[in-house]
């Protein structure tokens, strides 16, 4: 009942979305798509085979027919690549590098042919070896140069123990070779995927605040910090004009005088210098000569 539920809602979501594609081919070809579509068939062909053939007698290999098309059903963990940045960057890699996976398979096999050989010459006088010919000694050629060693055919001469040796060194070699190269395209592709992601996530983000409202940029921070400074140092400078006592010579007039002027004048430099950072429309609203006036 789960089975039929989940590959019904399956079949709904790749229905809907094939029909709102606006070019059929290209969905249909998408890499994604084929794994839902190979997900969802092993399902619906069971269960023909199954419904066609119950009442002949070749009914039991038709059930073993649809035993290979439901192991199909594993592809769906797949369906995960849509959601996972490190699939999608797993399956770029593979993608892309399909190269230096060639010359890695190259590698293997020529090691394998190689030392294959090599080991059949070495043990093929043993009584009971397992060495019986050139093709039966892939199998250990293969398991010896990628490490794994299940242990199952084990050479007993010194010469062949000495090929052995030699084929487990290669191995490594063989296989470290290309895999920078593979391991690099990954993270590459990875730091670019969690950029966009993070970009997106910013966009989102303003965008939500600019509908809200409710957004003030750094620089229009700063212009009020700066101008409330100007102002109250032009006050300060003021007030000191104003409590000092009047000279000699010029009297307390000109000292005031003097006092605003260079509270005017520090006020414009402090907006020019300001000015300059903001758009020509927030800069349009104001001037020197309102500072001036104030």
């Amino acid at each position: 009942m789960v089975e039929a539920i989940c590959i019904t809602w399956f079949t709904l979501e790749y229905v809907l979305r094939f029909a709102s594609s606006p070019n059929k081919w290209e969905f249909f070809k998408g890499g994604l798509n084929i794994i839902d579509l190979l997900a969802i068939l092993p399902y619906f062909l069971s269960l023909f085979l199954i419904e066609s053939n119950r009442s002949s007698e070749s009914f039991q290999e038709v059930r073993r027919l649809v035993q290979i098309f439901r192991i199909m059903r594993v592809l769906r963990i797949l369906k995960l690549a849509r959601h996972s940045t490190g699939l999608q960057s797993l399956g770029f890699t593979i993608r892309n590098s399909y190269k230096e996976l060639g010359l890695l398979l190259l590698f293997l096999a020529m090691g394998v042919l190689i030392f294959s050989s090599l080991a059949y010459f070495a043990e093929r006088d043993e009584e009971d070896t397992l060495f019986t010919s050139i093709p039966a000694t892939f199998w250990w050629a293969a398991i010896t140069m990628t490490t794994v060693g299940y242990g199952d055919m084990i050479p007993h001469t010194i010469i062949g123990k000495c090929v052995g040796t030699i084929c487990c060194i290669c191995g490594v070699l063989v296989i470290a070779l290309p895999i920078p190269i593979i391991v690099n395209n990954f993270a590459e592709f990875y730091k670019n995927q969690m950029r966009r992601e993070k970009a997106l996530k910013r966009r989102e983000t303003l965008e939500k605040a600019k509908r809200s409202g409710s957004i003030v940029t750094s620089r229009d921070i700063n212009l009020r910090d700066n101008l409330m400074k100007s102002m109250a140092l032009a006050d300060v400078i003021n007030e000191q004009g104003k409590d000092s006592p009047p000279t000699e010579d010029r009297g307390a007039g000109s000292t005031t005088r003097d006092a605003r002027k260079r509270s005017i004048q520090i006020g414009t430099k402090v907006y020019q210098a300001v000015s300059t950072s903001m758009s020509p429309s927030t800069t349009s609203t104001s001037s020197p000569t309102h500072i001036s006036q104030a």
